[in-house]
């Protein structure tokens, strides 16, 4: 048996044995739940790359017979992976379970997202974690962003633009946006994905003392950083950036965001 280290249970077991001038008898770990095992194995596949997007894993039956299981638990870790994004599961002629076929990070963002809120994270922190990722991936963009995505930034702009004498949550969400579309121009999948988690916690706290002038200062700032990113001038983008966003933080914490 191997010894569970920190284990409680173990840590007593030891203590009564070596009273008595006996060896230690360790207690042995809890078998994993089958389905708890099913899921992180194909889990790990996938990370391994074992697995790749689109590969068939079969129907439950034929994953019972591989794990030498029941259905019932084959049933709930695809139930699990497939709530994930991990899995896809067809119906009819050919079905069955396989790796989902391209990758979707929205489950895993909103999850990210809802745990950030419960951990208690801060306005503050969030608002550093913002100022690290734009100030990565912005100068990033202004090399490598496509005409599309300019056009995307573009859309994004206007869109924030018709709400600004509102200046209200909608401005605030579309604003959001464009940070948002900035950041996927950079074409990095880390990056976005936890700028969305980022955006979604960050949206309450700028929802505080926003007007018609601080609105329209906002869309200013974004054309401004739209014009560095189409002159692929980086160190512009960086220059415009960093004393925004510390404005930004600064604006919200004096209003107790």
């Amino acid at each position: 048996m191997q010894p569970l280290s920190g284990h409680p249970g173990a840590r007593l077991a030891m203590k009564r044995n070596t009273k008595a001038n006996t060896p230690p008898v360790w207690l042995e770990e809890k078998p994993e739940a089958t389905a708890v095992r099913v899921e992180r194995q194909i889990k790990e596949a996938v990370l391994d790359g074992r697995l790749k997007p689109g590969d068939a894993l079969g129907s439950e039956n034929d994953l019972a017979a591989q794990f030498g299981v029941s259905r019932l638990p084959i049933r709930e870790a695809l139930s699990r992976l497939r709530a994930l994004g991990v899995v896809e599961i067809r119906t009819g002629a050919g079905g069955g379970a396989r790796i989902a076929s391209s990758g979707n990070p929205t489950p895993a963002v909103e999850a990210l997202a809802l745990q950030l809120q419960l951990a208690g994270v801060t306005a503050a922190e969030v608002f550093e974690a913002q100022f690290v990722l734009e100030t990565a991936a912005l100068p990033l963009a202004a090399q490598v962003a496509t005409e599309d995505d300019l056009a995307a930034i573009e859309a994004a702009i206007a869109e924030a633009e018709r709400w600004t004498r509102e200046a209200d949550g909608r401005f605030t969400r579309a604003s959001l946006e464009v940070h948002q579309a900035m950041v996927d121009a950079a074409h990095n999948h880390v990056l976005s994905a936890t700028m969305r988690a980022v955006i979604a916690v960050l949206y309450r706290a700028l929802l505080k003392g926003t007007s018609t002038e601080r609105a329209k200062g906002v869309v200013e700032h974004h054309r401004s950083v739209l014009a560095a990113m189409r002159a692929r001038d980086s160190e512009h983008v960086r220059e415009i950036l960093v004393p925004y966003l510390s404005r930004v933080k600064r604006h919200t914490q004096e209003l107790g965001g």
